[in-house]
């Protein structure tokens, strides 16, 4: 899923599934790497619903950048079939 929500001109939040995220120290970890990412303003990522909520600078980062800063952790994101 890749839902962006309402937020300011300059911002956007996205909401996606995600993979590989199994447990409470895995969505940390998630979030940490997320939120190191130059852009992300906030990143919260739950190992229950497997979504993660990821608020972005509009027009800074990309669906593959954010899941090619995950993939080397062994997680992953899932976006809406076209």
């Amino acid at each position: 899923m890749s839902t962006p929500g309402n937020d300011t001109a300059s911002t956007v939040t996205y909401r996606f599934a995600t993979t590989g995220i199994t447990c409470a120290g895995c969505a940390n970890r998630a979030g940490s790497i997320l939120s190191g990412l130059r852009g992300v303003i906030s990143a919260r990522v739950d190992h229950v619903t497997n979504t993660a909520e990821i608020k972005v600078v509009r027009d800074m980062l990309t669906f593959d950048d954010l899941l090619a800063a995950l993939r080397p952790a062994g997680y992953g994101l899932v976006r809406e079939a076209a």
